[in-house]
């Protein structure tokens, strides 16, 4: 077969060498971001304004007041491979300044409509150097003051293949911002303002204290949920940063950020070494909100890995992984019981074991399961129960309270008599909003269910087991004829509440206007996401507006929110949607409901009382799906008695 002139080598076209290039260097808005702050920031700029149009997809204007180029500096910064940074090969692994390749403007000037205008402060007037399309360089001079703006227009004109697949206006504002905020964290010293169609997303002035600015990119309270973490390490690296507390738990991990020598990294190692720490104190999915400053000898770190110089190779990458992972975990270890909710040991988690049920004559009202009559633990007639009152609110609930008795249970459920709010998970406000849902008409429904290899009794099937004990005040051990079941008493109660409240709703969707509006200090990102779902969150009963940068003020909520912190909910809802794809809207709803189900349930190492267990089985008894949480935990797990019985060798 004779080849022809398509299969013959040849050398490419100056302007093609530029445009491959830019496919590796330049992917969207945000990389070009990314390469003229970089350069501001090497120039010595503290004051950086970066102006976006469409996404940055129209415009690109970057702003700093560094020293500046000449005009002959200008020209050569145009040319390939032309830097200022490095000489030689060994360079590369003592490099400290951002950029060094010499490939960021040539590559851009080749896929767009490019204007530079420097000066320094020997120069009269600013140079100004226009190409369009990698074409021919246009010089002329231009008044300005020191320092340099670079302008960039109709990103991948010449490349319509690529411009194509840039996402959407919202999308890339969101990369863009979230780029300079990497920026913006690393350097406390430097102002950056960020304009999208006129509108100011990001203003952040220089001379803020590093801690101030991280909380404020994070949207956490230093000192509260933000902690610092002081500087460890040796010789050989340093270690310091802010971590949250296991109480902060994010969707995903938008919040985390890694520089290494300054540099802002995306690093699989890192992030495993972060969460390896947080291992046991989030649940699977959750991510907590980090800032990690890495400081690596010369020598021991290798930035030439990525074009994008956002990934890195370590020498002793066993080393890093550990640093990271032992004071991570050190932080979070030397917080009291109580911070993080269900990790703390308490001295009172033992179980009870006597052989008659015996119960405080007037417990706290705290400990009740949000209004579960007292009463359920005893044998009552259908009579009775309809000629019952709905239950009274919490301040009439402890001078009625009475002796109960556990049907068949041989160990007694011992409650203190003083149960706070902060160990139980419960507040007053709360006990007296959800009363009205827990009426005894609940013992009037259909409790037998179809469960797959499960044979119900009369009582129903969970109803029907003898309650043996419970194990740390947060499991419950449960008896049958051939078998042991464990229950985990939040994940239960939690699937209860969150049948209830989709019965409420299904019967109440509407919202409540608050007397006097919520103020909801949020992030950048979050007011953004709150603007374009505006009209799904009035759907859900939120309606705001926006007070300034940051500042949004809630008008109406969802009337499900009584009693609870209805900003927090707020915020979390936007990370559920932010969180979320296509056809998640039709979800939020429910996971709104299985989010205040888990926070109003109650919580591991709180002691439950024999009606309270009674009424919390027959209720499980009516839910059609008693083998999960509303977030797919299981409620439990079954231990056979052959399986016992084989474990004593019988």
């Amino acid at each position: 077969m004779k080849p022809d002139q398509s299969t013959r080598i040849r050398l490419l076209a100056p302007e093609v060498c530029n445009q491959i290039a830019a496919g590796e260097v330049v992917e969207r808005p945000a990389s070009v971001v990314k390469e003229l702050v970089e350069n501001a920031l090497d120039a010595g700029a503290d004051q950086i304004r970066v102006l976006i149009e469409e996404g940055g997809k129209n415009l690109i204007e970057v702003i700093d007041n560094g020293y500046g180029m000449d005009a002959d500096q200008s020209r050569l910064a145009l040319e390939r491979h032309a830097t200022s940074k490095i000489i030689s090969a060994a360079d590369l692994f003592g490099v400290t300044s951002y950029g060094f390749r010499g490939e960021a403007l040539p590559s851009i000037a080749s896929v767009s409509d490019f204007t530079l205008i420097s000066r320094t402060a020997a120069m009269e007037a600013a140079v100004k150097l226009e190409v369009s399309s990698g074409g021919e360089i246009r010089e002329s001079q231009v008044g300005a003051p020191v320092g340099t703006r670079i302008t960039v227009r109709d990103l991948f004109v010449s490349v319509p293949v690529r411009k194509k697949f840039l996402k959407t206006t919202n999308t890339e504002r969101g990369a863009v911002l979230e780029r300079l905020q990497r920026f913006a964290i690393a350097h406390a010293d430097c102002s950056f303002r960020l304009e999208h169609d006129g509108r100011t997303l990001l203003n952040l002035t220089k001379g803020d204290r590093e801690i101030d600015r991280v909380s404020q990119i994070l949207g956490l309270e230093p000192g509260g949920e933000l902690r610092e973490l002081g500087s460890v390490g040796g010789e050989w690296a340093r270690l310091r940063g802010y971590v949250s507390l296991p109480q902060v738990q994010r969707p995903n991990s938008r919040d985390l950020y890694f520089f290494v020598n300054q540099r802002a990294v995306r690093d699989k190692a890192l992030l495993q070494a972060l969460l390896k720490a947080y291992e046991g104190t989030l649940p699977r999915g959750r991510y907590p909100a980090a800032v990690l400053f890495l400081e690596v000898a010369a020598g021991g770190v290798d930035v030439n890995v990525h074009p994008a110089k956002e990934e890195v190779r370590f020498t002793d990458g066993g080393r890093i992984f550990a640093l990271i992972r032992r004071a991570v975990a050190e932080i979070l270890s030397g917080y009291p019981e109580g911070i993080i909710p269900g990790l703390g040991r308490s001295e009172q988690n033992q179980m009870a074991m006597v052989e008659k049920a015996n119960f405080p004559e007037h417990p706290s009202t705290e400990i009740l399961l949000y209004g579960l009559p007292p009463e359920f633990g005893k044998e009552t007639g259908p009579e009775e129960l309809s000629s019952r009152k709905p239950l009274p609110r919490s301040s009439d609930c402890a001078c009625r309270h009475a002796g109960m008795q556990v049907g068949e249970s041989r160990f007694e459920f011992k409650a203190e008599d003083h149960c706070s709010s902060r160990q139980s998970g419960h507040g007053a406000d709360r006990e007296a909003f959800f009363s009205d849902s827990f009426t005894p008409d609940f013992m009037n429904r259909p409790t037998e269910r179809s469960f797959p290899g499960f044979k119900r009794a009369d009582r129903g099937f969970f109803a029907a087991m003898t309650v043996v004990g419970s194990l740390w005040n947060s499991y419950l051990v449960l008896q049958s004829e051939n078998k042991c079941y464990v229950l985990d008493q939040h994940a239960a109660h939690e699937r209860v509440l969150f049948d209830e409240l989709k019965e409420r709703r299904a019967g109440d969707g509407t919202a409540q206007t608050l007397l006097l509006p919520i103020q909801v200090e949020c992030t950048y990102e979050e007011e953004a996401l709150a603007e374009k779902s505006r009209k799904l969150l009035l759907e859900l009963g939120f309606e705001f507006v926006c007070l300034g940068p940051r500042t949004l003020a809630l008008h109406t909520v969802p009337l499900l929110l009584e009693g609870l912190d209805q900003a927090t909910v707020f915020r979390q809802t936007l990370a559920d949607i932010d969180s979320g794809g296509r056809g998640r809207e039709t979800s939020l709803l429910n996971d709104l409901l299985a989010h205040l189900a888990c926070r109003l349930a109650v919580k591991a190492n709180r002691p439950l009382h024999g009606g309270e267990i009674q009424t919390l089985l027959a209720k499980l008894d009516a839910s059609p799906l008693a083998h999960t949480c509303p977030h797919g935990r299981p409620l439990y797990f079954v231990l056979e008695r052959g399986e016992i019985e084989k474990r004593f060798q019988r």
